[in-house]
């Protein structure tokens, strides 16, 4: 639900607009101010979408409100309300920050427009990360998706804001059609059943990131195992054994199965090596416990069967594009009060 905010001195237009909305399910007025000063503290303090705002208030007015808005919430659309057409040189000095400039009166079916236009381009902005998400595995192509992960987590935010009832439900959203391609196959499963998510999953983007990695990862090995069954038992000993200093070799020497072969159908149906794959799976175990825990990077090598902290790191640089060290502050720095609980966020 789309959370919106009317600032408007006049009460009986407050009144109007909130019937109005109140039309549209997908809208809710959360919050009525007659101030320029509480529609910016609103915005502070709450996940507001949309602001439909009188332009000339008492005290603050509605383009200085605006102003103040923008610079702390950059994604809120903002409507400017005028009971006449706001001049050239207004709409312009305005434009970077103002959606739209209304002139009142407002009718019901102007409204109605504007609410579904919104609609649809945030509709669009999650479809269009579905469609990226389904691309990589169309294209079977794990690496571009490691590497593409945290765009796609960035844009979802973007959409949801820190709204977390709202972000749950856009995660799952992906997931379940994500996991609905595979219909072809059978059932193709509950995604609040095979993957629960709640809020401590989505504490920050870093935590969301891990919960989307075991979803894909799960879709691209379930493709690979449709296309080349005898697979599910490489998957089955990856997984029992990645915590430790498994190698391709030691899978080819339980599993029965030719290095070449291997090599060949799991970089047709990844885009990576085995080797590639083994490290990307560790170290989205690796930034699970550098997330909720406070283990050192030695700790955090050795628990995941790399021998050497020093080849650990230079692993996690390879493919994150950054040093452990970059990472771990850059948890900090979304997240200072993180908790230090361990979770099962880092595993399947």
């Amino acid at each position: 639900m789309y959370r919106v905010l009317i600032a408007d001195d006049d009460i009986l237009m407050r009144e109007a607009l909130n019937i109005m909305i109140a039309k549209d399910s997908a809208f809710k007025v959360v919050h009525m101010t007659g101030t320029g000063e509480g529609a910016v503290r609103a915005c502070k303090e709450d996940v507001i979408d949309i602001v439909f705002m009188d332009m000339l208030m008492p005290g603050m007015t509605g383009l200085e409100a605006s102003r103040i808005i923008h610079q702390s919430n950059p994604e809120i659309n903002i409507y400017i309300l005028s009971a006449h057409a706001a001049n050239i040189l207004i709409r312009s000095a305005a434009h970077s920050q103002v959606k739209d400039f209304l002139e009142k009166p407002i009718t019901y079916n102007f409204l109605k427009k504007i609410l579904e236009n919104y609609k649809t381009e945030h509709e669009d902005s999650v479809q269009n990360q579905l469609e990226t998400l389904a691309s990589y595995l169309r294209n079977k192509n794990f690496g571009d998706f490691y590497g593409g992960i945290a765009g796609v987590i960035d844009e979802i935010y973007g959409i949801a804001g820190e709204d977390s009832v709202r972000l749950i439900k856009l995660f799952t959203y992906l997931g379940q059609n994500l996991l609905d391609t595979r219909s072809m196959y059978g059932d193709s499963g509950n995604i609040s059943e095979l993957f629960p998510i709640n809020e401590v999953l989505i504490l920050d983007r870093k935590t969301s990131e891990l919960w989307l990695f075991r979803v894909m990862d799960f879709l691209f090995q379930q493709n690979s195992i449709g296309r080349y069954p005898l697979l599910e038992n490489i998957f089955i000993y990856i997984e029992k054994h990645i915590k430790e200093d498994i190698t391709l070799n030691s899978i080819i020497e339980n599993c029965a199965i030719s290095q070449g072969y291997l090599s060949r159908i799991f970089r047709e149906q990844f885009q990576v090596s085995v080797t590639e794959y083994l490290h990307m799976k560790k170290l989205h175990l690796a930034k699970g416990y550098f997330y909720f825990t406070e283990d050192s990077i030695a700790e955090v090598a050795f628990r995941l069967g790399y021998n050497e902290s020093s080849y650990f790191s230079k692993v996690f640089k390879k493919f994150e594009n950054m040093t452990v060290k970059q990472y771990k502050n850059k948890i900090r720095q979304s997240s200072p009060e993180k908790k230090t609980e361990t979770g099962r966020c880092g595993n399947r």
